[in-house]
């Protein structure tokens, strides 16, 4: 990391809006980004300037390792809070309390122990109730909506104020965010329907009037780097509507998007509010019956015909921002019409990736779990290697110095609780390969450095399944340990096999492997810099 950049832990960075900032600022900001996914999985580019840490933030010791880190890697000045959980039932999902309002709370204790100057908070502009009054949506405006997400970014939004005395608070309420991919779920529903074939293709619910404002993501990114740029300069608690002023409603929409798809004007089918509710209801009954519940739901209908107006030229007069006009929903019709045409496959994978949320994923359960049994089962694992009765079997490892021999088990045994959490396997498959050259010039049998991984993973999965959470997981441990280590072993017989057969039995011959040494290296340094510590604490 080039350490004269300033610093910004980046939460939910593998999320829409996360994955966007960090591809933009990479090039002029150090960046920690944590998420729950992995950047392979999230399909964000690498960069020198970025580390990327898997957790989840409503583990409180995790990110009170992670301040440890940053601050150990040259601290960082400033946190963007994007992580949050938001699906489109009205249940009160517990996630919305453990994620929304414990993590929220967690990543600002962990900006207290960083000494950040200012934690940037994402909230919404739904959390604020348009459907009761007839007023505009201003920065003051509380944030009064009842619906469990609303709620849980109030509490958001309420903790902020509670931190404020220790370093400086910024709020953000985000209009729908959406890219010339869309990547918004409504909207990508609304055109899938509108351009399409169906029978309710010309469908509107109400007078077509119900209305929203709408961010292009690439103008919030750059409201979000004003914030930082001004930082020193701005109210220790300030709230911006991350927003153009005004709304888009519906039927402008409709209007516009048929435009851009047929090239000319279709015209709507009103539907009136009680017969769309009843419509609605029943399509939803269908759905449950057949197991492919739509996208539109009973609570949905509570806003047909109301509008979210927006007026945003506090934020606009104090940031120096605003929208691009160029970037108006309305005027993006035409690539989001284009990308739906001519680049199908993306266009539904990009889209359909937003409509899934998952609460907890497993891997970062079972990491959690293995990291959390790290020194009781390397104890364990040190003892069934070394015993006496696995003498003839391990006598290599046997015969190592016991730090040495510790040094290597405890990074064997990270790379597999990495590789569970990233669901990558590209680095086992690189370790597994420059090892198995090194041990293979060392004397080492094949079979004695496969059986040293297939211990660990043996162990690694009995401990897991012998904890009460994992009951009924039996396949995604398999999938995430046991697949994870038959991967490593298959390339530490391939690699066995390779250099036999070019060094016609001279083992020594396979010291000249290219790289294996450096490999190795590289793979150490990169475990290290993944777990934010060394091999051995």
């Amino acid at each position: 990391m080039n350490l004269s950049l300033p610093g910004i832990v980046v939460t939910g960075a593998s999320g829409f809006i996360g994955r966007n900032f960090v591809e933009a600022a990479s090039r002029h900001y150090r960046l920690f980004c944590v998420a729950r996914r992995s950047p392979f999985e999230s399909g964000v580019h690498q960069h020198e300037n970025m580390r990327w840490i898997q957790l989840d933030i409503a583990n409180w010791k995790a990110l009170r390792d992670l301040a440890q880190y940053v601050v150990l890697q040259g601290g960082a000045d400033h946190v963007l809070h994007l992580a949050g959980y938001y699906d489109f039932g009205l249940a009160d999902h517990p996630e919305y309390e453990r994620t929304n309002v414990t993590g929220t709370r967690h990543v600002l204790q962990m900006a207290e122990l960083m000494h950040a100057k200012r934690v940037i908070f994402a909230s919404s502009l739904a959390a604020c109730d348009f459907t009761s009054r007839r007023t505009v949506i201003t920065e003051a405006s509380p944030a009064d909506a009842d619906f469990p997400y609303a709620r849980s970014k109030r509490r958001g939004e309420e903790l902020m104020a509670e931190f404020s005395s220790s370093f400086a608070c910024t709020i953000v309420r985000l209009a729908a965010v959406f890219s010339d991919w869309c990547e918004y779920p409504p909207l990508y529903i609304f055109l899938e329907n509108w351009l399409s074939r169906k029978w309710s293709a010309r469908i509107l619910g109400g007078r077509g009037e119900s209305a929203i404002t709408y961010i292009h993501v690439n103008d919030l990114v750059k409201l979000v780097f004003r914030i930082i740029e001004l930082s020193p300069t701005l109210p220790r608690l300030c709230t911006f509507a991350a927003s153009p002023t005004g709304s888009t409603s519906h039927y402008d929409l409709f209007r516009m998007a048929c435009r851009c798809w047929y090239g000319h004007d279709r015209e709507p089918i009103y539907i009136p509010h009680p017969v769309a509710t009843v419509g609605v209801a029943l399509r939803y009954l269908m759905g449950k019956m057949r197991g492919n519940i739509p996208f539109e739901r009973l609570w949905m209908m509570k806003y047909i015909d109301k509008k979210l107006v927006v007026d945003a030229t506090a934020t606009h007069r104090t940031l120096g921002w605003e929208p691009l006009p160029r970037y108006h929903v309305l005027r993006r019709l035409l690539f989001l019409a284009e990308k739906m045409k001519h680049n199908r496959d993306e266009w539904a994978v990009r889209n359909e990736l937003q409509l899934t949320r998952t609460a907890r994923r497993p891997n970062i359960v079972l990491y959690e779990a293995i990291m959390e049994s790290r020194h009781d089962l390397m104890n364990r694992i040190m003892a069934f290697v070394l015993s006496p009765e696995r003498r003839t079997h391990f006598s290599h490892y046997q015969g190592m110095n016991a730090d040495v021999l510790k040094w290597y088990l405890t990074l064997l045994y990270r790379l597999v609780a990495v590789s569970v959490r990233n669901r990558d396997r590209l680095i086992i498959r690189h370790y597994a390969e420059a090892i198995a050259s090194r041990r293979y010039a060392e004397g080492f049998k094949m079979e004695e450095v496969c059986d040293i991984i297939t211990t660990i993973g043996d162990m690694v999965r009995d401990v897991l399944l012998e904890r009460s959470e994992f009951k009924g997981m039996q396949q995604e441990v398999y999938d995430s340990v046991t697949f994870t280590v038959h991967i490593a072993v298959d390339e530490i017989q391939d690699t066995y096999e390779l250099l036999e057969a070019q060094s016609s039995g001279e083992p020594s011959e396979a010291v000249q492997q290219p790289m294996a040494g450096d490999e190795f290296r590289r793979i150490v340094r990169q475990i290290e810099d993944i777990c934010g510590e060394p091999i051995l604490e």
